[in-house]
């Protein structure tokens, strides 16, 4: 029908029009629902993304020499997309901006229109790496210092241990006065953010 210049019997050509112009519309609701159907699972990396996309699409038609009626249906489709209990909070999900920053297709792009959303990524994606930093960095100095157990039966004699020398010795008393703190992970975490951004950069 859609290929259809004239209206069909059974409607007026202002009925017809709005029809063409609904399937404009909402055809790319049609490619996001491809896109999220295409695979078994919901990638959570393209929620953020497809939902700006169709905000963005839908602000643009607003634009467009469209009929009263269509033009409402655009409107409609924008206050369905910010209601808060829909589609408002998506941007807020610290869950979803975690993975499409963590998708190296989008990296920090879809934050970067938003000021205060970008800072809260990094912020975010920052604290969390310092922490993974911080909690390998203790579990290395753990292993390194555990002590060691040495069971001697009542029948045998007890005799002085012989001291051993060891030439790691001095590189490893430097390591185990290191001790990781929040400054030192949340430095190599930025440094982490920084180089992750890096590399998209230098692939385009």
């Amino acid at each position: 029908m859609g290929l259809l210049d004239n209206a069909p019997p059974s409607l007026n050509s202002d009925e017809w029009t709005a029809i063409k112009e609904f399937c404009n519309i909402l055809r790319p609701f049609e490619e996001a629902t491809r896109a999220v159907s295409g695979d078994q699972y919901m990638t959570a990396s393209l929620v953020i993304v497809i939902t700006q996309g169709l905000k963005n699409v839908c602000e643009q038609m607003k634009n467009e020499n469209y009929s009263f009626r269509t033009l409402g249906l655009v409107n409609n489709l924008l206050n369905g997309m910010r209601d808060r209990q829909n589609w408002g909070n998506i941007e807020n999900s610290k869950t979803l901006k975690r993975c499409t920053f963590l998708d190296p297709r989008f990296k920090n792009i879809p934050f970067t229109h938003n000021e205060n959303m970008l800072t809260s990524v990094k912020n975010d994606i920052v604290e969390l790496t310092a922490q993974i930093i911080s909690a390998h960095r203790s579990e290395l100095l753990s292993n390194e210092h555990e002590p060691q157990i040495s069971i001697q039966s009542s029948e045998t004699t007890i005799t002085p241990e012989i001291k051993k020398f060891s030439i790691w010795e001095s590189i490893d008393k430097r390591v185990s006065q290191i001790q990781p703190s929040v400054g030192t992970s949340t430095s190599r975490a930025i440094v982490e953010y920084g180089d992750y951004l890096h590399d998209y950069k230098a692939m385009n």
